[in-house]
Order: C-alpha cells, then structure tokens, then sequence
C-alpha cells in the first residue's frame, strides 16, 4: 500500500490506534513508493531481481546516475522469521519525550524542595490547614481551580500534538463533568477534604494513564504520579486533623505546657525562655522547630491576615511540607543508588503512603523536622562517601546540627557518618591532609550549632544535657522486665490491632515494644475500632497484617543483603545504613527499657528507619529481577508486590474511613 493511500484511509476511518502508529512510522521512513510498482509482473523485478539468492542488497544509494546498477535481492524464504522476540529491530525508535514534559520533570528535579514548599505555602491561604477553615471565597477560587488548571494543561498538551483532537475533547468533557461535581460538593459536604482528596486523586490518575511518555523518563513519570497522590492523601489528612488532635506532647497554645506553648512564648515574647527550661513542660527542647513554627504563624497572621486560631491550624500545613520533603529526600536515595524500574517505584510508594508519615504531616511537634533533617544526612552521607569533598561534607555537618537543634537524640545518626569518616581516612591515608581539613570544616559547623543549646543550659541553669522529664507515678507503667516484654507474644495483643489503652477501656497497656512500634507506625495512640463501625475493621486488621509480614521481610533483607556483593549499594553503604538501623534500635529498646511506660513505644523515635528500609527493599526488587528468572524468584518478586500494593489501598482507605467518621 503507498504512503498516500494509508494516509488518506486513515483520516476518512474511525479513531484506530494502529492507524496512529502506521503514521508515525510511515513519517519517520523516507519514500520509497517511486521505487515500488504496485504490480508485481512489472518489469522493475525482472530487471534488478537476479536469479541467485546468494547476492546481497545495497541499502545505500550512492550515486543518482539512473544507469547505475543496483543489485535488490530478497532474503531466501526461509530466512524470513516473525518471531516475536525479533520484531522489535523492525520498530524505529520511539520519538523523544515532549518538551514541556520533560521540561516538568527538569524543573522538579533541579528545585524539588523548594517547589513543594511553593505548594504548601500557596495552598495555606485556601484552607489554613483544617476543612472547617476554608471561607467561601476559598471555595470559589477551589472551585474555579478545578477548571481552569486541568483545561490550561489540556489545551498546553493539545498545542504541542501529544494528543488528538478527539481525546482532548473527550478531556476537556469529564474536566467540567469532575469539575462541577466537586465545586458542588465542595459547597455543600461537610467533608471537604474527602472531595478535594477524590477530585486530586481522579486528576492525578488520568494524566498519569493519557500522558505516556517515552521509556526513558518513565520512571520519573510513575515517581511524580506517586508523589503527587501520597500529598493528596496527607494534604486530606491534615484538613479533617485539628492541631490538638492526635498529637504528642502539643499541649494548647493558651496554657504554658507542650509544643504549642513553647512556639507561642516565642510568638509573644521574640526570645528564648528566660527561666528555667524544665520548668515548664517541653521547654527543654532546642528552638529551632519552634522557631520556625512561630515564624510560619507570625507570617499567616501578618501577611496573609489570618486569624489568631487560622494561623496556628495551619501550622500544620508546614508539617505536610515536612512530610513530602522526606519522600522526595528517599527519592534522591533511590536514584543516587542507580536503582530504576520496580526496584525504584515500589520502595517510593511504600515510603510515601506509609502511615507514619500520613500522621506525621499533621502532627505540630520537633519530630518530624528531626526525622527529615535525619532522612537527609542519610542521603548527604552516602553522596558524600562516593565523592568525598568539602562541598559534599558540609551539608552534612548542617543537617547533623540543625538536627541536633531541633531534638537532641537525631545525634544517634552522629556515630554511624563517623565510622564512615574513619573508613575514608583509613582507605585514603595518603590525602589524610585533605581529609583532616574536611573533617576540621564539619566539626566547626557541626559542634557549635548542635550544641549550643546544651551548653547554655548547662552553664545557665546546670541543666543536665540528657535531661528527660519524668512521668513520675503513672497509670502507664508496664514492667520493667524489658526481657519479658519483648518475648511476651500473646494472641491477645494481636487483637484488636490497635494500641491498648487501660484508659480507652482497653484490659491492659501495650507493652511489647515489637508489637507497639508496629501498631503505633499504623494507628498512632489515638485511632481505635470507633472509626470503624461493623465490617469496616477488617480494613484496618489486614493493613496491620500485612504491615507485619513486610516489616520482618525487611529485617531479613536488612541482614541478608548486607553480605550480597551483586547489589547496586556498595559495603560501606550498606554497613552504614545497617549500622544506623541497629543504633538507633538499641536505643529504642534502651529507652523502652529506662522508662517502662507504654507512651515511651512510640514510633515517632525511629521514623527515619523507613528511608533504610526502602534501600532494602529495592536492593531485594534488584536481585530477583536480574540473572535467570527461576520460579523461586518470580513467585518472590510477584508475592512482595502484592503486599506493597495492598499495603499503599489499605493504608489510603484506612486515612479515608478515619476522615469520613472524624466529622
């Protein structure tokens, strides 16, 4: 069939996929139609076509002199082979990525902190961090959101040919269908958050399945789908989650006890306690989380005129960037590794819909900027040991100090980045010049701004700098035969699956801390089987099973992948990160240990253990994805899978029941 003739059949046709790939290819060849008759009797073949099939064809035109012979002979019948495995070497070469995609993914990828912060700092305005707070002139501008900026990406995408014209009105259709469903909602639910969450998650999930880019920026494509949709989820969260509900240690922002107390002393007073620092509860803490806090409200009231109780609610709305820099922090883990394809998205996905992280974004305490800084001198360590400069040392020492600043105990990640500084010196002991003043750099910036606010303490008020305030005698206790609690694996704290509270009507407190942690990552101490009436629970209970399957996998690919040397993350990573994961579990039982209480099995200790265990997991995707596909590793690799796409549907549907009962 001529060009012409599959051009013009196309276009007088139905809309026909394959029609639109016999145009891309036919665009992409040159035209050969001049030299191929329709008539195969013509007398072209007898003239070029010899009699022996031994000679070989000239793909090459090399000269336009028309008397010039040309030898075309096709291959004998019998090397003619349609075997599927070699139809790829008759496609050309998929097309390049549109620019204004890529063009997306270079901006996210060269400012991505900075970008989700514009989101969260932009969004604030439009909700002040809770449901209730959104004015009906935010739902006008929400409402008119959900037109104009999926019709101005529509139109953009259509502009540069990515999509045909039928698609882009097919679009532009189900965008106002959507769109005049949510404004309506939006107007009239009480659950805001669950249609803004739908509304997000609808939009998200069709640029995702329209938009398909060339293999080589598929990754990126699926990592922006996921982080996009893990923000929706947690962004839900934070707009159905008041700033005294489920929180630790908070307080109220009218007395002088907790956080919140301490963030609005340095609100109303601009400076740093001038009394005693354990003299009122949580004060002993360094400043630098609160100071934020109280910069982050003074800016809502002050520039965006918001009310005294809109401006400390949306101080959530900074936790929510907290929380997503993290994702994009593990991310930058991933990719530094080299790890690409499953062994890249499913670790993501399981990092950024995990509930930890989803309670995280709207908890108003130290911990979750202590476990960023934490996740990120992770990622600067590992940089820093591959390249091993000033330039790369130095981000280090600042994300181990403001740590320190924000929560004391982020120096457990202190002694690990030292052992990786000894083993440098040690490996490279004839530039120990260089590595010295690398090290004298990090301890001048390092010291000084982890612990200067233990050192005033100290010289202040001879405040012991490993203070913790005691509970004294409370209902909480648990025993202090640490050794009992940690084998003690009754059925009976297997169900329910949430914390057990004497208090909350509970016949005992949690006090295994393996069995804790576990429930506490999922449920946190606050959401019980109240916000899951009837045959609801058996959403929760499965989220807490297959959590537990996936947590022991990645203890053992903890210890089993540490001694593989076919992985992509080098011995001295892996000792790092490995030695890290053990560290700060040591003093999680420690700690469990000196104060026997069920509050001190909290999760919120070790949030950032779950930046290792997607290194784990997506050397464990690297390993049974590579070498012969035997059935033990296909059945692995399959069953895995599973658990982490049921893990990210029943930890999302989880956050949904509790946002629909929570109104």
């Amino acid at each position: 069939m001529r060009k012409s003739e599959m051009t013009n059949e196309s276009a007088a046709g139905s809309f026909d996929p394959a029609a639109d790939i016999s145009d891309t290819v036919s665009a992409a060849l040159p035209d050969v139609s001049e030299y191929v008759p329709d008539d195969p009797s013509e007398e072209f073949y007898s003239e070029f076509v010899p009699d022996d099939p031994s000679e070989r064809v000239s793909s090459e035109f090399t000269s336009d002199d028309p008397s010039e012979e040309i030898e075309i002979v096709p291959a004998p019948e019998e090397e003619i082979v349609f075997a599927p495995e070699h139809q790829e070497e008759s496609i050309p070469a998929p097309p390049a990525a549109p620019k204004w995609l890529v063009s997306i993914y270079d901006a996210f990828a060269r400012h991505p902190f900075f970008l989700a912060f514009l989101a969260c700092l932009f969004l604030t305005p439009l909700c002040y961090g809770a449901q209730n707070n959104i004015t009906q002139s935010a739902k006008m501008i929400w409402g008119l959101s959900a037109f104009a900026l999926p019709a101005a990406a529509l139109v953009v995408i259509y502009k540069t040919g990515f999509i045909r014209k039928r698609v882009f009105f097919t679009a532009t259709v189900l965008t106002v269908v959507i769109g005049l469903q949510f404004s309506y909602m939006l107007s009239h639910s009480k659950r805001a958050s669950l249609w803004i969450f739908a509304y997000a998650f609808i939009v998200f999930t069709l640029w995702r399945i329209s938009v398909m880019p060339v293999p080589a920026e598929k990754d990126r494509h699926n990592a922006m789908y996921i982080m996009l949709t893990s923000f929706a989820l947690k962004f839900c969260y934070v707009l159905y989650t008041s700033c005294y509900t489920r929180q630790n240690d908070v307080g109220s922002f009218d007395t002088e006890r907790g956080h919140a107390s301490y963030i609005e002393y340095l609100i109303q007073n601009l400076h740093l306690p001038d009394f005693h620092p354990a003299s009122r509860w949580q004060y002993y803490h360094p400043p630098l989380h609160h100071t934020i806090s109280a910069a982050w409200i003074s800016l809502c009231e002050n520039v965006f005129g918001a009310s005294r109780n809109f401006a400390r609610e949306s101080l959530q709305m900074l936790m929510l960037f907290y929380s997503m820099a993290a994702v994009i922090a593990v991310y930058k883990l991933l990719r530094h590794f080299g790890f690409s394809g499953k062994s890249l998205i499913l670790p993501l996905a399981l990092f950024a819909f995990h509930p930890a992280y989803i309670l995280s974004a709207g908890a108003i305490n130290n911990d979750q900027l202590a476990s960023l800084l934490t996740v990120l001198t992770i990622l600067f360590t590992v940089r820093w040991a591959k390249d091993p400069t000033i330039r790369n040392i130095i981000p280090i020492a600042l994300s181990i100090g403001f740590a320190m600043m924000t929560k004391l105990n982020a120096a457990l990640i202190a002694p690990p980045v030292a052992v990786i500084f000894l083993w440098q010196l040690a490996k490279n002991l004839k530039k120990y010049k260089k590595l010295f003043l690398q090290y004298f750099i990090f301890g001048i910036i390092c010291v000084p701004l982890g612990l200067w606010w233990s050192v005033r303490n100290l010289i202040k008020w001879n405040l012991d700098p490993t203070y913790i305030p005691l509970l004294g005698e409370s209902n909480q206790f648990v025993g202090d035969d640490i050794f009992r609690r940690l084998t003690d694996f009754d059925t009976k704290q297997f169900y329910p699956v949430f914390e057990n509270w004497i208090r909350k009507g509970s016949s005992f407190d949690e006090y295994n801390p393996n069995v804790a942690i576990l429930k506490n990552s999922l449920f946190g101490e606050e959401i019980d089987k109240s916000f899951f009436p009837g045959s609801l629970e058996i959403i929760p209970t499965i989220l807490f099973f297959v959590a537990m399957i996936l947590a022991l996998a990645g203890v053992i690919f903890t210890v089993v992948f540490f001694f593989r040397k076919d992985t992509r993350v080098q011995l001295h990573d892996k000792a790092f990160m490995a030695g890290f994961w053990l560290f700060s579990m040591y003093y999680f039982y420690l700690f469990c240990y000196l104060y026997p209480n069920t509050c001190t099995q909290n999760f919120r200790y070790i949030y950032h253990l779950l930046a290792v265990s997607a290194v784990q997991y997506a050397m464990f995707f690297e390993c049974v994805g590579k070498g012969e596909r035997t059935l033990v590793k296909k059945a692995l690799s399959r069953t895995v899978t599973a658990l982490i796409f049921a893990f990210i549907v029943f930890s999302a549907a989880t956050y949904l029941i509790v946002g629909y009962y929570s109104v």
